[in-house]
């Protein structure tokens, strides 16, 4: 993954950028070095001369030992001195040893000339200087090698000793001014290290400051680590006394190997090391762009500064006044910015932390091919500081292990590929957010993770539905994506105080819209597989017409919105939004909410059936099912051949108030049956429709109130609007409920097949009945073969065409039909006196 990437560029081109600093000083220091000491002998060689010294006219050699320790050995071809002053000497090789006796450094030329009276040694034509070069064993080995002699033939050299540590340096028009204390050339340097070689114009050294200075054109090139490498600085500075190396417009450029052909670039405006008195490297600061390259990724900050342990290997990083992050290649695609960057290292140089603060930020796109219709997919990390804890594999490449993300913590992964109807996003937010990684195919990919207080997860699915929840803490897990993909949830959970809001697609204008939920609860748990959200512990459903629902558990499928409710399930539906009459209760065991049909389908359970009210209505069934858009509620048993088992209570005539709109279904607070005007009605199953106000019951009815009771085979009864105008609302409630439902009291009730009805001392029979509320009246009809009857215990049976008659009243009118005697209609009313 890019973390690691990133990690590993980061690392590599710090340390290779330390390693080119320490060899240019190294090459530097011993330059300005030999320089300075061959100042002081040739500056002092005329008054040696006189001095205890043999000369002789063609040869001469000159050594100074104390203690039995060679300081130097001075050894020329041939000396001359000049009546200017001047003396010249040929064939010159000069030798300085170390303290301990472990090292030579020689420098030797075809001829040098030393200026007393101006104080100028000049050496003519070409100069070469050997930098640490392999001890000698005996006095002879020494004379000879000051008389230029090579010391790799067998016996003039410590046997087992190596020379790998030699640095030769060529140069020409070397001067030395004597009063200024500084020696320096115009002319080109050339040295050689370890198979390295290097170069530079002009250079000059002061014996005062101790200050050595390459003044351009600085390279140096050859293998490191078996990469071909090339050093490049317009200017190079070491200071001696301070032990500090200088360099301008310093860049590293290493060439990748045959196995991973990557370039690999370091560069910054101004780089200086921190040298220790042992030599080793202390430290290295950079500023000024500082960039490191590596495959196509860049990373540039304004400042930089690395810590080295006694080993020479990079202890601690720092990259800081503003970090930025480039990566463009044809798959992928990463900019990446924060305040600072801070990397630590282990004993053996590999990275093994990385911190980052300020305002982190990244953003990869990667797609599966160039093609032009590919879409790319892209994730995003931010946070105030993102912590990278890393490891290296059997190969010893550095892996990303795990992350940290925290302040504002956030990680969003958008899927854009085209076998999906549009994009599909997840998005992970937290004050504090950790991930574990793994190698799936050499990609760092997510595994699993941690986010703690205010944590939130968004998804977005292919057809713009949104689902956003929260909660105190998450954890969550990825399943493996394709190339060219970003991760996708395959199961998240959150915990304490669970808030979710479901968002559908909403056209303007269209009033049968799905609307918005908010659902709280203790726990939610995703599953990425079946893109279902399950809430449990007191699940509580609002949408924004201010209805609501509450269950022990509720399910919900982010594209279709469809959901499913468990235990102890409680609903309460407004008529409108905002609207101030009565609500709409339900009570059940079970709730399937279906939203591409606007259907609610409420189960009962455990001998207890589904139950809705509304004011003094109500209905008991073990299912009740709504249809939003068409305004309908069917209830029913379970199964075929159900027993009559739905029960409606319908708010009869002149009943007075039918209930407040501040009821609340969790009370379970049931309508009292023996209300003045109350019908009461048993059958199979009713179907009510809200735009007709009919409520249908078949399958065998029984009608109760308080003027009897009434039986058929079916029953239509009409409702008039509730006081005020209860108008249907086009607002769909939680489950697809609509406003207004089975609002109003009952008109009138009709019930026809087999008809009984019993009143206090009164039965009849018929094939239809009519029983208007307003007025009390029934209206009771049947057939030829079977006409109306009424059965009266004072005075019998009374029958005709048509008989109708009050509640509560002695009275019957019995209508033989228009058509009745010779054309005339015959009207006959019978009145029976009580005892």
């Amino acid at each position: 993954m890019w973390m690691g990437k990133i990690v590993s560029i980061e690392r590599l081109r710090i340390w290779l950028l330390v390693g080119a600093g320490l060899l240019v000083m190294v090459v530097v220091g011993f330059l300005g070095y030999a320089h300075y000491r061959a100042h002081r002998f040739i500056k002092d060689l005329p008054a040696r001369l006189g001095i205890d010294i043999s000369q002789e006219t063609n040869a001469f050699t000159y050594s100074q030992t104390v203690k039995g320790r060679t300081i130097f050995t001075i050894h020329a071809a041939k000396a001359v001195q000049r009546k200017d002053g001047i003396v010249t000497l040929h064939d010159v090789g000069i030798v300085l040893y170390g303290r301990k006796q472990d090292r030579a450094d020689r420098i030797y030329g075809k001829e040098f000339e030393y200026d007393q009276k101006a104080g100028v040694i000049r050496a003519a034509g070409e100069v070469h200087i050997d930098l640490q070069a392999p001890m000698a064993t005996d006095a002879h080995g020494k004379a000879d090698y000051a008389a230029g002699k090579d010391l790799h033939g067998e016996g003039a050299v410590e046997q087992g000793s190596e020379d790998s540590r030699l640095i030769h340096v060529r140069t020409s028009g070397l001067v030395f001014m004597r009063e200024l204390g500084v020696a320096a050339t115009d002319q080109d340097v050339e040295f050689e290290f370890k198979g390295m070689n290097g170069f530079a114009r002009g250079a000059d050294y002061s014996s005062d400051t101790g200050i050595l200075v390459l003044h351009s054109a600085v390279k140096v090139n050859g293998l490191h680590d078996g990469r071909p490498m090339v050093l490049t600085a317009s200017r190079a500075e070491m200071d001696r006394t301070n032990n500090r190396v200088t360099l301008a417009q310093a860049k590293y450029v290493s060439v990748g190997d045959g196995k991973s052909g990557v370039t690999q670039t370091a560069a910054a405006q101004r780089a200086v090391v921190h040298m220790r008195s042992d030599g080793g490297v202390e430290s290295l600061d950079a500023d000024g762009d500082v960039t490191l390259e590596q495959g196509g990724g860049r990373i540039v900050a304004q400042r930089a500064n690395v810590l080295m342990n006694a080993d020479g290997r990079p202890q601690t990083a720092r990259l800081y006044d503003g970090v930025r992050y480039v990566m463009d290649e044809s798959l992928r695609q990463v900019q990446g910015v924060s305040a600072e960057g801070r990397t630590a290292f282990d004993k053996k140089g590999r990275p093994e932390q990385v911190v980052l603060t300020g305002a982190v930020h990244f953003n990869e796109r990667v797609r599966a091919s160039t093609a032009a219709r590919d879409p790319w997919s892209e994730r995003e990390l931010g946070g105030d500081k993102v912590e990278l804890a890393l490891g290296a594999d059997s190969a010893g490449k550095t892996q990303l292990r795990d992350a940290k993300a925290s302040g504002n913590a956030r990680l969003k992964m958008v899927d854009a590929a085209r076998d999906k109807g549009g994009p599909v996003s997840s998005a992970l937010a937290g004050d504090v957010l950790t991930a574990d990684f793994m190698q799936v195919e050499g990609v760092t990919r997510i595994a699993d993770g941690h986010g703690v207080g205010h944590t939130a997860l968004r998804r977005m699915s292919d057809t713009g539905v949104e689902d956003t929840s929260s909660g105190d803490t998450m954890d969550f897990r990825f399943k493996t994506a394709a190339a060219g993909r970003t991760e996708e949830i395959a199961t998240a959970e959150q915990q304490g105080n669970v808030v979710m809001m479901h968002k559908p697609v909403r056209k303007p204008g269209d009033a049968n819209a799905p609307t918005e939920q908010r659902a709280t609860a203790q726990k939610a748990a995703y599953d990425g597989s079946t893109k279902w959200m399950t809430l449990t512990g007191g699940v509580q459903v609002k949408d924004d017409s201010g209805s609501v629902l509450w269950a022990d558990k509720v399910a919900m499928e982010q594209g279709s919105g469809d959901g499913v409710a468990e235990g102890s399930v409680k609903a309460s539906y407004m008529q409108t939004k905002g609207a101030q009459g009565d609500v709409v209760h339900v009570l059940a065991s079970r709730a399937e909410l279906k939203r591409a049909t606007d259907q609610a389908i409420f189960y009962g359970g455990a001998g207890k059936q589904a139950r809705l009210w509304q004011g003094g209505s109500q209905v008991e069934a073990p299912v009740l099912q709504f249809e939003q858009r068409r305004r309908r509620l069917t209830a029913h048993g379970e199964g075929q051949g159900s027993p009559m088992a739905v029960h409606t209570v319908l708010v009869g005539h002149g009943s007075g108030k039918s209930g407040t709109g501040k009821a609340d279904p969790r009370s379970e607070q049931r309508v009292d049956l023996r209300k003045e005007g109350a019908v009461r009605v048993v059958s199979r199953e009713l179907v009510y429709s809200d735009e007709t106000r009919q409520a249908e019951f078949s399958g065998g009815v029984a009608v109760e109130n308080a003027s009897g009771k009434m039986r058929g085979q079916d029953a239509v009864a009409y409702l008039q609007a509730a006081s005020g105008g209860n108008k249907p609302a086009a607002a769909t409630g939680t489950a697809g409920l609509p406003g207004g439902f089975m609002g109003g009291s009952v008109e009138r009730i009709v019930v026809t097949g087999q008809v009984e009805m019993e009143q206090p001392g009164r039965r009849a029979t018929g094939e239809q009945l009519i029983y208007t509320a307003s007025d009390s009246l029934f209206v009771l009809t049947g057939t030829a073969a079977s006409p109306p009857k009424i059965m009266d215990e004072a005075q019998g049976m009374v029958t005709g065409a048509s008989l109708q008659f009050h509640s509560g009243d002695e009275s019957v009118v019995i209508s033989n039909g228009e058509n009745a005697g010779a054309g005339q209609r015959v009207r006959t009313e019978t009145r029976v006196k009580k005892n």
